[in-house]
């Protein structure tokens, strides 16, 4: 058995194992330490590929390929555009994902020689917490991995930018043989999300302890791109590409085979040919009108010859990432302490390219003789294997990480003697906690609040830091039907945890004034302990109480 750690990419996933005291990523064949994030199906041989299998045969005939399902498990896309990119009621993004993460991971195991994982740790991209309609995708992707039973035992979601600073802290320590002190600020830039975090170091005993004190991400879908990062960039650059070329207008051109195709080629050209453009658009920084003469690549549409240009890629990225890498970044420098000066740490594949290397050098003054952060490694291998090396380290238990809540959770509450509905919160959004642990929703003294129990028992969900813009949540049918049964009183004490895998649990203990001092009732096991997998299978929006 085996602790592996994973870095489920948008465009490209990893898997590492600590071995010989170091982390090192697992090869996915004899040349390549990463899978294409891709699935291709023949429909001729009722065949699956993967990785590089399925990336060779994007675009040929009778092949429906698949990219980009990592950011379409939360749902948010069209069914058109779903449809468009070849997804079905058989060919779901949840059907795809689960086939590419199993086959990553059996080939993994049968190249360690091993049968099963006792921990597998996985990344997350830390945008899916950052709004309602996008969370559930983190449950679905536990929910995937946690179905592979027989090869994998126990599964653990971590924020992707938090797994790359466990991993920056580590390497620090090796090379420089001493502690780390300071904050590391990451700037986790891949193909479909932007992920920032900052964070703290602690050091307790012989264990290096990592805290999130500021999350944020942008990634969500819109309705013709995926994500806000690589792909939703590659795929702008080749519409307008092919647009100029046959004048045809950017929202007409849909995607199939042959754009697919177009796409893959671009993107192996931003990978091969990185010190051309580097030079390219360095020696034009002056004069940006002569980008159009400088051609990358031409690429193949519906049969006709597209040449891609300078001045394309440069119009392109204004358009679909400046101004939301902008705003990222200069939230995170808001959170940022007076004169701090934390380690910058750039992972991910899309941090490589120029224009992003540079706005963001521009936005933290790198280089200047008064640089207001510290870089912490430039090597551009330690910068694409980050995620899963970290991710590696949490598995094995060589760094520890806090535990903090991207969400706050707790009940409206009526108290038997008032009409008034009041707002108790049991876990606040970004509080630590530790897993298993039951918090339980609490009024305004710090006492534990037992509350009447309806039919229109409303929960409390926040996804920011001002616990006043908390919303109602109301059970959906199962939950409910599972409340009720709960119920043996019509007044009960309520609990929250949330277990390593991320899944929150409500616990409803019964509840009498004459239970004594211990405010359970007349037991100290909850009556009834209620798992929720997804938000969006246990809430629905529906009313909005009353608040006191």
């Amino acid at each position: 058995m085996v602790n592996l750690g994973m870095d489920f990419g948008s465009t490209y996933t990893m898997v590492s194992i600590f071995e010989n005291g170091e982390p090192r990523t697992v090869q996915s064949s004899h040349l390549m330490f990463h899978y294409p994030s891709i699935v291709c199906y023949d429909e001729d041989k009722n065949k699956y590929f993967y990785g590089t299998s399925a990336r060779d045969r994007l675009g040929k005939k009778g092949i429906i390929g698949f990219r980009g399902f990592k950011m379409l498990l939360n749902e948010q896309m069209d069914p058109q555009m779903l449809r468009e990119r070849s997804y079905s009621d058989k060919h779901t993004p949840e059907f795809i994902t689960s086939f590419f993460l199993r086959s990553v991971l059996e080939n993994t195991l049968k190249k360690l020689g091993e049968d099963k994982i006792g921990l597998l740790v996985i990344g997350a991209p830390e945008c899916w917490f950052q709004s309602i309609r996008t969370i559930d995708a983190r449950g679905t992707l536990r929910d995937i991995c946690m179905g592979f039973k027989d090869i994998v035992e126990r599964v653990e979601l971590r924020s992707e930018p938090t797994d790359a600073a466990a991993f920056c802290v580590w390497n620090y320590e090796k090379k420089n043989k001493k502690q780390f002190d300071g904050s590391i600020l990451v700037v986790d830039y891949g193909g479909g999300t932007l992920d920032t975090a900052l964070v703290s170091v602690n050091h307790i005993e012989d264990k290096v302890q990592i805290k999130p004190e500021m999350l944020s991400g942008i990634g969500e879908n819109s309705d013709r791109e995926i994500g806000k990062a690589g792909i939703a960039y590659q795929e702008a650059v080749v519409r307008k590409a092919i647009s100029e070329a046959l004048g045809v207008p950017e929202a007409q051109i849909n995607t199939n085979p042959s754009f697919d195709r177009a796409v893959k080629d671009l993107e192996d050209a931003l990978i091969t040919d990185c010190e051309l453009i580097d030079d390219t658009f360095a020696d034009y920084v002056a004069t940006p009108s002569q980008l159009k003469d400088e051609i990358l690549l031409s690429v193949k549409y519906n049969g006709w010859d597209v040449d891609i240009d300078f001045a394309q890629m440069k119009q392109a990225y204004d358009e679909t990432i400046r101004s939301q890498l902008q705003r990222v970044l200069e939230e995170s420098s808001r959170e940022l302490g007076e004169g701090e000066q934390p380690y910058l740490a750039l992972v991910g594949g899309f941090c490589n390219f120029y224009l992003v290397r540079e706005q963001i050098q521009d936005h933290f003054k790198l280089g200047g003789v008064n640089s207001k952060v510290r870089t912490l490694f430039h090597k551009e291998e330690d910068r694409e294997k980050a995620i899963a090396y970290g991710a590696c380290l949490i598995a094995n238990r060589v760094i520890d990480v806090c535990c903090v809540a991207n969400f706050g959770i707790g009940m409206y509450i009526k108290f038997s003697n008032r009409d008034k509905v009041f707002m108790r919160y049991a876990i606040n959004y970004g509080q630590e906690y530790i897993p298993d642990k039951i918090y339980f929703a609490r009024d305004k003294d710090g006492t534990i609040a037992p509350m009447i129990l309806t039919e229109a028992d409303t929960f409390l969900l926040n996804f920011n830091k001002n616990p006043e813009l908390g919303f109602p949540a109301r059970p959906k049918e199962r939950f409910a039907a599972a409340l009720n049964k709960a119920k043996h009183d019509s007044i009960a004490v309520v609990g929250f945890s949330i277990d390593a895998a991320e899944r929150i649990s409500v616990h409803i203990f019964n509840y009498s004034y004459e239970a004594g001092d211990d405010g359970y009732g007349n037991t100290i096991q909850p009556a009834a302990v209620i798992s929720l997998s997804t938000f969006k299978g246990s809430f629905d929006n529906m009313v909005i109480p009353k608040k006191g």
